[in-house]
């Protein structure tokens, strides 16, 4: 419009020059007044139209941000309708799943327990000539040669959503040992989780490991020397329950077991023998983001003869702590566990109390390398007068998540002059294990 504008003042000039050109000298002024009062005009006529120009021009500009807003508006609304449109379908969903029948049928392939195979093979070197320490034992996996310690089969299915079905076969030189076998039944009434057969007892930090999970290569001192280099643990019945939350904790649960087992030394071992019972009541704290800790009473009872004449007693203070910074599991974790035992045992005539203890540390130092260390000290249940110190260090590399491989040295420093089923001196010694 502008163009056309300036194109119409040009046509105009142009004419009055002609005008002008054609008329000569004649009425002269005249001609000049005329033009000039033109000439005012168009200025007018051009003020007047930038005017219009600049009225339309704003009033262009707040339509079209009247526009655009009602635009937004309109496509906010198409969103909060479309999130209105997938929350009813994902309600309507969610009915229709429930009404749906399910079989409690399952396809054969998912009848198939999960396996899985593990090796545990070392290479051990004892100071000491002793035999009680140089051959595999109860007190001792062995020493000075290559062994096969065990390779254990492990089957676990979930049987339907309420059981499942675990156990665990250890082969070596000598023996094939079930482990665990066990069944175990979750979510029943009264917060419970019931399990049966062949198990290790809730028992300390440490008694439910199995040898190739342990955080050293062996058991510390003081729980083989009451319970022998097997776990505590049998045939028969436990129960798991869920309890409210006690002394601040974020969690607290009670384990009662009722057992047929033994080790032959704080406990008969035989049928005979009678039952034996175990507890444990577990307080678990979570301290930060990156660390918990858990608070452990656990107790045991049982006959220590065949006759059923003599009781022993083994209670436990167990206290866990551990650290794993989010997001660097790979590379750090601290885990510290310590146990505190006390031991009442019943022989003619008296009841003798014996005590031990031990601390062990694991430091994830990167992805491969792990440090630990453990001390302990251990006073045999049926002499307290014989006791021992053991001191452990240990490096482990982890190839993978699946395969390690751990170079351990320990000095133990022993007061024994007899144990029990091995009658003989045995000396203090230096040992390394690969």
């Amino acid at each position: 419009m502008k163009t056309k504008f300036l194109f119409f003042l040009l046509y105009i000039y142009i004419t009055t020059g002609s005008i002008l050109a054609q008329t000569g000298g004649e009425s002269s002024e005249s001609f000049k007044k005329e033009l000039q009062q033109i000439r005012t005009e168009l200025e007018n006529l051009r003020q007047d139209y930038t005017g219009k120009i600049n009225e339309l021009d704003s009033l262009i500009r707040k339509i079209q941000r009247k526009f655009d807003e009602e635009q937004k508006e309109n496509e906010l609304q198409k969103l909060l309708d479309e999130a209105n449109q997938l929350s009813a379908r994902i309600k309507e969903e969610k009915t229709d799943i429930s009404k749906k029948f399910h079989s409690g049928t399952r396809r054969q392939q998912g009848l198939n327990p999960n396996i899985s195979l593990g090796g545990d093979f070392f290479a051990g070197y004892s100071t000491s000539d002793n035999n009680l320490v140089i051959e595999p034992s109860e007190i001792s996996y062995g020493n000075d040669g290559f062994f096969l310690r065990e390779a254990e089969v492990a089957l676990v299915a979930p049987l339907d959503p309420f059981t499942r079905g675990k156990a665990f076969f250890s082969f070596n030189k000598d023996a094939i040992d079930m482990e665990e076998v066990y069944m175990e039944w979750l979510n029943l009434p009264l917060s419970m989780n019931l399990k049966a057969g062949l198990f290790n007892a809730e028992f300390g930090p440490l008694n439910r490991y199995h040898d190739h999970a342990l955080p050293q290569f062996d058991r510390p001192r003081a729980l083989v020397n009451l319970f022998s280099n097997a776990t505590l643990g049998g045939f028969g019945i436990s129960t798991n329950f869920l309890l409210p939350r006690i002394l601040f904790s974020d969690a607290s649960s009670l384990d009662i077991a009722i057992l047929n087992g033994g080790n032959n030394v704080s406990f008969a071992a035989d049928w005979e023998s009678g039952l034996l019972y175990v507890g444990q009541w577990k307080n678990y704290y979570d301290l930060s983001k990156n660390s918990y800790m858990e608070f452990r009473i656990s107790g045991a009872i049982g006959k220590n003869d065949l006759a059923r004449e003599f009781n022993s007693y083994v209670g436990s203070l167990g206290v866990t702590y551990k650290w794993t910074p989010v997001g660097r599991e790979k590379y750090r974790t601290l885990d510290w566990k310590n146990e505190f035992l006390i031991s009442y045992y019943e022989i003619p005539g008296e009841t003798i109390r014996s005590k031990g203890f031990y601390t062990s540390v694991q430091n994830k130092l990167n992805a491969r390398f792990w440090l630990s260390g453990r001390v302990g000290y251990s006073e045999l249940p049926y002499d307290n007068s014989q006791h021992e110190w053991d001191f452990t260090v240990c490096l482990d590399f982890w190839q993978s998540e699946f395969v390690f491989t751990r170079f351990q040295y320990q000095y133990n420093d022993r007061k024994i002059t007899a144990i029990k089923n091995f009658m003989g001196f045995v000396p203090s010694d230096h040992s390394f294990v690969f």
